[in-house]
């Protein structure tokens, strides 16, 4: 089923629709989801529960009246994450992380991090948010903790981090980084490598894990 609102499509989200969409997601528990606003401020939102309310804008204000900055990579799939009550998005163009209250949807903060973010990806237990960036700062992975919403660990696994993909359980992270032409595997606890797989210009890596998720 498609709603219509404006020029908006919103889809009602299932295991077959969901890979069809790039700039937008559904949250873990499938009840909302949000779609960036190409060339405008602010996110628009859908309650899946009730999607006869429509859909409303949100962080309508950020960024408003601010100098438009160059974007060299667009989040896009998993651009942002849950943990507890709060999301974290990318701030498209921006060096920082923005922290939404999903009781209101309303700004709770924001974290500045090493470049501009592109994926920001929950690690399954939520304890932390996993960043990465676009040029000229993809060799680098920051690590938010999220009670404290503060950076708690810098990597720089290699050039060109372009994916990150978490084990069901979450205490290993596989990172792709293409231009090392290798897979890398983290602990997420200690946070030392503890494998790598030489691999020719890796890019996405999605594991059969995720066919039993809601959303991305």
């Amino acid at each position: 089923m498609i709603f219509k609102t404006g020029t908006i499509k919103c889809y009602l989200l299932n295991s077959r629709s969901l890979g069809a969409l790039s700039d937008q997601s559904a949250n873990f528990t499938g009840r909302f989801y949000i779609a960036g606003l190409f060339g405008e401020d602010g996110l628009a939102l859908l309650d899946l529960w009730h999607p006869d309310r429509g859909v409303r804008r949100i962080m309508d204000n950020y960024g408003r009246g601010d100098e438009k900055l160059p974007v060299y990579k667009m989040p896009h799939l998993e651009g942002w994450a849950m943990s507890g009550q709060l999301a974290f998005v990318p701030a498209v163009g921006r060096h920082e992380v923005l922290v939404i209250d999903s009781k209101d949807w309303t700004e709770k903060g924001r974290i500045p991090v090493h470049g501009q973010p592109v994926f920001v990806m929950a690690q399954p237990a939520g304890r932390q948010v996993w960043v990465n960036f676009a040029l000229p700062d993809n060799d680098t992975v920051q690590i938010i903790d999220t009670e404290s919403l503060e950076i708690a660990h810098t990597l720089r696994p290699g050039p060109a981090v372009l994916h990150m993909e978490f084990t069901p359980r979450g205490e290993r992270v596989w990172l792709s980084v293409r231009d090392d032409d290798r897979v890398a595997v983290y602990d997420t606890n200690s946070f030392e490598r503890v494998a790598q797989l030489d691999v020719h210009k890796p890019s996405g890596i999605f594991f059969s894990s995720r066919a039993t998720r809601i959303g991305l």
